[in-house]
């Protein structure tokens, strides 16, 4: 989830960069894993930054899971942790040879102490804190970047189970973050980046006047929180530290003020409010954040065009030997030498295989076409302030 939120934000705030995303996430995947599609899978792409997050899979949660036979068993998790390490090294020494810069990204946490009927599998997120802070040392001994998932992920679900015991960050299955959780690690994504509060600051000065008006354009467009995510809001400051739409007027004659933009009205704020600043992003009823909204749908239909194109490379990437370097092959044929699949994931992966294959030329030109209207719409346009003071 916290890819899509990262994205949504660089599109709002950074609209004059031409930045691409390349989804390189597989599911069930471990850092030794990762080294061997290395090369056909995420190199291809010629990126200049790469993200690694590896953990979860690597500690083998079953060796974690109540009633696991303790004979050895120690060895056994040491050694996968030993494993996860040794890769991580390597990938990021293969990465480095690449000229790519990396960012180290902890894993987010396994919540073994959320109470749930699930088996708690004592031991995965302390396993994880290992992984953690072997992510800590690489960008630490490799001038890499690090952006730190676990530990205030990890703080915070102990604040908050402490008065709400059920409370979680994660989810029911203690492993996968969804919209809430995903927009904290947004959240911790983006202040690592060092991104700034301000989508805008305006200060103007009304000379003593009850009547006041200006056009100007904003550098960029508000973040519109996403309703599901509203909740992640209470958790982390992120309109105070990320959103901050500020507007500031002095010398209006004392009183309360009637503001609209093009004509369209937003809010009633004293002279004492707008002197000391108002953030606009907290406010539906902008043109601006009208404009983010038409931004964020546009949005929706890449990410979905991104994960059927993604579920393609997942799938391809073990039928098809010429992966990386063509997309033409037998894929019918390679898909009946394979057992047909049990588990509802798998059907889902095979149907939607068959079904979108044919048009994953046709899907790659869309999300290109998706990214170019993202990055148009996105664009800040010229807006007339208007206050006026309120009469009685």
């Amino acid at each position: 989830m916290y890819t899509r939120y990262v994205y949504l934000f660089y599109a709002t705030r950074f609209s004059d960069r031409p930045i691409e995303f390349f989804n390189c996430g597989s599911a069930g995947d471990t850092a030794k894993n990762g080294l061997v599609r290395l090369e056909k899978d995420v190199l291809r792409h010629k990126p200049t930054v790469v993200t690694i997050m590896y953990g979860m899979n690597d500690v083998r949660r079953a060796l974690y899971a109540a009633g696991a036979d303790q004979a050895g068993i120690q060895t056994q998790r040491d050694a996968a942790v030993k494993t996860h390490v040794a890769s991580m090294k390597e990938l990021s020494d293969r990465l480095k040879t690449a000229g790519v810069r990396r960012i180290f990204i902890t894993p987010s946490p396994f919540d073994d102490t959320v109470a749930l009927q699930s088996d708690r599998s004592a031991g995965v997120n302390a396993a994880l804190g290992r992984c953690a802070e072997n992510a800590r040392g690489l960008a630490a001994a490799t001038d890499a970047s690090l952006i730190d998932f676990h530990a205030p992920m990890t703080a915070l679900n102990l604040q908050r189970q402490a008065a709400d015991p059920k409370f979680t960050l994660i989810g029911p299955d203690r492993v996968h973050p969804k919209e809430v959780g995903g927009f904290v690690m947004a959240y911790l994504f983006l202040k690592a980046q060092g991104a700034t509060p301000y989508v805008s600051d305006i200060a103007e000065k009304a000379g003593g006047r009850s009547e006041f008006s200006f056009t100007c354009t904003e550098p960029a467009l508000p973040f519109p929180v996403p309703p599901e995510c509203a909740d992640a809001l209470k958790l982390v400051p992120f309109t105070d530290e990320l959103n901050q739409q500020r507007l500031r007027v002095s010398g209006l004659v004392p009183g309360t003020y009637t503001l609209s933009i093009d004509g369209g009205p937003v809010g009633a704020f004293t002279d004492a409010q707008l002197d000391a600043g108002v953030n606009l992003a907290t406010s539906t009823d902008t043109p601006q954040y009208r404009q983010a909204l038409a931004v964020a749908k546009l949005d929706e239909r890449r990410q979905a065009v991104v994960r059927i194109l993604r579920d393609l490379d997942f799938m391809d990437l073990g039928l098809n030997p010429q992966y990386g370097v063509a997309d033409d092959f037998d894929y019918r044929a390679a898909l009946a030498k394979r057992k047909p699949p049990v588990d509802a994931w798998s059907k889902q992966l095979r149907e939607g295989y068959l079904k979108y294959k044919p048009a994953q030329a046709e899907l790659r030109r869309e999300r290109d076409a998706l990214v170019a209207k993202i990055r148009e719409a996105s664009k800040p346009l010229s807006h007339r302030f208007s206050l006026s003071l309120k009469q009685g």
